[in-house]
């Protein structure tokens, strides 16, 4: 089933017509919907100021708190993952952007645990002092086909290529002693994840 809006696969059906949509156009539309909450939100805390300010009173009951603000990345907006200003121009901004879309669609689609080994991973990489730059950017390109392959029906994943990119990532990023414990814990969890065995 091709998505409604171009010519990828759908991996979701929205709606109560259940229009077909893809990871990113489903990520687009998530958008859509989240700014319409943040407005409705900051329309309630105005409206509460105001009917205290009208009865005299001082604002009661809980406020939705701000959201946190989206980083920038050379035009790309993330969302989910944490980047310093010391690798922000060093990256490939492609690629963690597609990882930072596949971590909501993750939670969406019931995988809260495997949502945060990617984004533990992938900002673990970023920030690695003992990875070179190549190195960073080749893993978040593995991250972003992972991130992918994770998000998509079983039946559907090309197995092969997400063993052999994870196999290279994990050997890659075992170099890394600064990032050891973050990999320890969370790569056994990406691996049972998408399900293939590995020999790094």
């Amino acid at each position: 089933m091709k998505c409604y809006q171009c010519s990828t696969p759908a991996m979701y059906q929205v709606g109560d017509q259940n229009i077909p949509l893809c990871l990113d156009c489903y990520f687009k539309l998530s958008q859509i919907q989240q700014g319409d909450l943040e407005n409705n939100e900051r329309m309630l805390n105005y409206l509460s100021d105001e009917i205290a300010a009208q009865v005299g009173m001082p604002p009661m009951g809980p406020r939705f708190s701000p959201r946190p603000q989206p980083v920038h990345v050379g035009g790309i907006k993330l969302n989910n993952i944490s980047v310093s200003n010391s690798v922000v121009g060093t990256i490939n901004t492609g690629s963690i952007g597609s990882v930072d879309q596949s971590i909501p669609a993750l939670v969406q689609l019931g995988e809260p645990a495997l949502a945060e080994a990617i984004k533990s991973l992938s900002e673990a990489i970023l920030q690695s002092a003992d990875l070179t730059r190549d190195q960073r950017n080749e893993l978040v390109e593995i991250m972003s086909v992972l991130a992918k392959e994770a998000a998509t029906p079983k039946e559907a994943r090309r197995s092969t290529v997400a063993q052999t990119l994870l196999d290279k990532a994990m050997k890659i990023t075992s170099l890394a002693n600064d990032i050891t414990d973050v990999c320890q814990k969370w790569w056994p969890i990406l691996v049972a994840a998408i399900g293939v065995a590995t020999g790094g």
